[in-house]
């Protein structure tokens, strides 16, 4: 069971018109969870790392004892390392592998292998999720929206992951995350005009994800996943025609075909014919038919083997044009599933505001604060 307090929010007056609101505070049952810092996984440590700052780098150890001090740059072997450490910069930055991120930096032996840890505080992991997630230049309700769900993904995966290494990576995995390089002044704005508000259903953090566009018809999770969401049920989506990946093709060659499904174990690749689709039009399951025998796969198995540049979400048609040749043209961009980056666009540019966007894509879901110090 999950407590709530009430506390006033100001400066949120879009939530309904021209009205002050009372939203709720999360607090966890777990009082030991705290939302301050993101850990984010940046990479395995090799033998040696590198760190670099336009002001002072400081090492501590995990008594939290200063062992090494330096101007512009600190090299460390982590593997020689047998407990955490971490660095800090005298300006709040460290760049690592080529990217400056906010925070500081754990390295961190775990299981025989040394983990590279950025920990960030969670409003300023967002300013750059934000931008790495939806393009800066968009509307501001449409980048408001976004971190909101970006701050609920995290926020879950902090409560879920707490007795893991690290909550979040920088991949489509978890959020692209691309460090201070990313950050926005416009999607900044979004943050910080949001701040702390996440999506609650009955009291709980909701499964906040999104995709690019759904082509029309956002995906109930349980054809892609396998689990129903009371929250997310699928719902047109004809926002999403203003998005330039709505409507895509795509031509494939019959040997890169063989080589994208050699696992199936059935030869060479005669033909691929569609024999079931879910209600949003989406491929449920393909026949795959081969020179060794014929297979059945599922349509997100199949995207999954083929890669997702090549087949941008699972709503599409496919026939073999040639001897050479598979031709493709389906709808929408990623798994469907949840709020429509494009779909939200477009309802910003119609004026609609952050919270008309999030309750179109999220059914019966509120808002709800968190604190974070």
């Amino acid at each position: 069971m999950h407590r709530f307090k009430i506390s006033l929010v100001l400066g949120l007056l879009a939530l309904v018109g021209c009205r002050s609101v009372l939203v709720p505070q999360y607090i966890p049952s777990d009082s030991s969870l705290r939302f301050s810092k993101v850990r984010v996984f940046l990479s395995e440590a090799k033998e040696e790392e590198i760190f670099k700052s336009e002001s002072t780098l400081e090492v501590y150890d995990a008594n939290d004892l200063l062992i090494k001090k330096a101007f512009g740059f600190v090299s460390i072997n982590p593997l020689s390392l047998k407990a955490p450490v971490r660095l800090i910069s005298g300006d709040g930055i460290i760049e690592y592998n080529g990217t400056r991120y906010r925070g500081e930096i754990q390295l961190k032996p775990e299981n025989g292998k040394v983990l590279v840890l950025n920990l960030v505080e969670l409003e300023a992991y967002l300013a750059s999720v934000v931008p790495s997630e939806m393009p800066a230049s968009w509307p501001a309700e449409a980048l408001k929206a976004q971190a909101i769900c970006a701050r609920t993904y995290v926020l879950r995966e902090m409560i879920g992951k707490k007795n893991k290494a690290w909550d979040v990576d920088t991949t489509t995995n978890s959020q692209v995350y691309k460090g201070v390089a990313k950050e926005n002044p416009k999607s900044t704005a979004a943050v910080e005009e949001t701040a702390g508000l996440i999506l609650v259903h009955n009291g709980i953090p909701i499964q906040s994800f999104f995709h690019s566009n759904s082509g029309g018809i956002t995906e109930d999770p349980k054809n892609v996943w396998g689990n129903s969401v009371d929250y997310l049920t699928s719902i047109r989506s004809d926002y999403d025609k203003v998005g330039d990946n709505y409507a895509w093709e795509e031509k494939i060659k019959s040997s890169q075909m063989d080589s994208a499904l050699a696992s199936l174990g059935i030869g060479q690749i005669q033909d691929i014919v569609v024999v079931n689709r879910f209600p949003s039009a989406r491929v449920e399951a393909l026949e795959i038919q081969g020179s060794n025998g014929t297979k059945q796969i599922k349509g997100v198995e199949f995207r999954k083997l083929l890669g997702q540049t090549k087949l941008k979400s699972t709503r599409f048609g496919i026939r073999k044009e040639d001897e050479t040749t598979f031709y493709i043209k389906g709808l929408g961009s990623g798994h469907g599933v949840g709020l429509s980056q494009w779909g939200s666009f477009a309802m910003a540019k119609e004026n609609k505001n952050f919270s008309e966007i999030l309750s179109y894509y999220y059914k019966g879901v509120d808002f709800a604060r968190i604190q974070t110090n």
